[in-house]
């Protein structure tokens, strides 16, 4: 019987039994002890001392010997097993798409800071001359049936005109030039033609006084003729040549003369062309269509050629380069040198949804010597998102790499290691867990890939791994599948 198991009334009523039992039990070896000290005080020898204290020592023995006769056995119970209560991943054979993830500042695709290109004081602005106005550049319409070159082109928006005055006497000033230059032109034209009848009269008439000479010639051998008139015909001769190679010279002279004329000319009307150009460029105008996210200049303000005026942005593209390690970076350049444009993901941070999608279009040929990165290149289209990934923003790149087809991935945490340095998980066999080596050939974030060890349809414990040995019975709580395990990853994406 067990005392502390007995109600309080029932344990009162033990307590009184043990006690009258010891009173009546005890009593006389009690009084035979008294009986024997009074006797050695009486006797005193040695061996009645030792008998005396024998009895006292069998006396108290007996006693306790009747008390632990008293008590219960406790009683037992059978060892239970433990059994421990466990998630496992069911194996499959999966296609996996890995993604390389990347920061990087969005920049414009194309931007321009417009300056002055000639002197003067600001005339006028346009009234969407101000930060955050979108402006329109030139058109052009390649198809346009009326002109020949098959394109036509409408000019973009004045923002601003420089005093044009200056520039427009410079114009008038060259186009009269330039008319001078063509009444010299067209006099020397006519110079020219009548150069052309005066040679030919004086041909006419040296040939004619060489022939009357060569006659006279003749007539004088013959004796017709005296000396006098034979030195007259040779005289008269040689005034006609004189005055044929005085009118030929001047006539070989033209074309000199002309070519310095058109020199002239064409000087005078490349003046005239850049004063016409001058006087368009003080109407300054949008280079292309876009926002305006700086104005530097005010009306009355005075500007020279290389004076920032305003900077406009196009926003329908934009790009961002971001850098990569030459690990990550070799994954991607591989596709983009093959042709292809992986797709990329973006967000404001690692942990926000994607929001913008954009392309991978080329990649840097060159690394970074400070970061030792290389660089990648992502374009976006904004023409079709309710809110423009803007230039200046900083985000995160989720880029599609290499496919890695029929592989078997377990979660890193399920993967344990023992002294040789070999690696293992528990795989739940007929409600035990069974311990199996296993190869793994990669690690990737929280994942890792087995070559060996692992087959579809097995079932590895991830849960209690720090108190699980080979042959502990387990009870399966859960089961995570591969599609459940990647639903939300950010490193490896489940393709079908």
């Amino acid at each position: 019987m067990n005392l502390r198991e007995c109600e309080p009334a029932k344990l009162a009523c033990v307590y009184h039994c043990v006690i009258t039992k010891l009173t009546f039990d005890l009593l006389p070896e009690v009084l035979l002890t008294r009986t024997l000290l009074d006797m050695s005080e009486k006797h005193d020898s040695l061996p009645i001392n030792l008998v005396l204290c024998t009895l006292a020592i069998m006396v108290g023995g007996g006693g306790f010997a009747g008390l632990a006769s008293l008590r219960e056995e406790p009683a037992k119970r059978a060892v239970e097993t433990k059994v421990f209560n466990v998630e496992v991943f069911e194996v499959q054979r999966v296609n996996l798409q890995e993604v390389v993830k990347g920061f990087g500042s969005v920049v414009a695709e194309r931007e321009v800071v417009y300056s002055a290109q000639v002197s003067g004081v600001v005339a006028s602005v346009s009234r969407r001359l101000k930060m955050g106005e979108a402006v329109s550049g030139p058109e052009f319409f390649p198809n346009d049936p009326v002109l020949e070159t098959g394109s036509s082109q409408t000019d973009g928006e004045v923002l601003l005109t420089i005093d044009p005055e200056v520039y427009h006497e410079r114009l008038t000033r060259a186009d009269h030039a330039v008319e001078e230059a063509l009444a010299e032109m067209q006099t020397l034209k006519q110079q020219k033609e009548n150069n052309t009848r005066l040679l030919s009269t004086a041909t006419r008439n040296y040939n004619a006084a060489k022939a009357d000479h060569e006659r006279m010639e003749r007539l004088a051998k013959d004796g017709t003729v005296t000396q006098n008139q034979l030195t007259l015909s040779q005289l008269e001769e040689r005034r006609y040549e004189q005055a044929f190679i005085e009118v030929d010279n001047q006539h070989s002279l033209f074309p000199t003369q002309r070519q310095r004329l058109q020199n002239q000319l064409d000087r005078l009307q490349t003046e005239k062309k850049l004063a016409s150009i001058d006087v368009r460029r003080t109407e300054v105008r949008a280079p292309f269509s876009g926002v305006l996210t700086g104005v530097h200049v005010e009306k009355g303000q005075y500007v020279q050629p290389g004076t920032p005026l305003y900077r406009v942005t196009q926003i329908d593209a934009v790009e961002i380069a971001i850098p990569l390690h030459p690990l990550d970076f070799a994954k991607i350049a591989e596709l983009v040198l093959a042709g292809e444009q992986p797709n990329v993901e973006l967000a404001e941070n690692e942990v926000a949804s994607s929001r913008w999608n954009g392309r991978v279009v080329r990649i840097s040929p060159e690394a970074d010597t400070a970061t030792r990165t290389i660089d990648l290149f992502i374009e976006v289209d904004n023409k079709d998102v309710a809110v423009p990934l803007l230039p200046g923003s900083f985000v995160q790149a989720r880029i599609e790499g290499p496919i890695l087809n029929d592989v078997i991935v377990i979660p890193r945490a399920a993967v344990v290691g023992n002294a040789s340095g070999s690696t293992r998980v528990f795989v739940e066999r007929d409600g035990k867990a069974v311990e199996v080596p296993v190869e793994v050939f990669r690690r990737l974030e929280d994942q890792a890939f087995i070559s060996s060890g692992l087959a579809p349809g097995d079932r590895v414990v991830m849960t209690n791994l720090d108190a699980l040995a080979d042959g502990s019975q387990i009870a399966v709580q859960a089961t995570t599948t591969p599609a459940e395990s990647l639903r939300d990853g950010q490193t490896l994406i489940l393709r079908d």
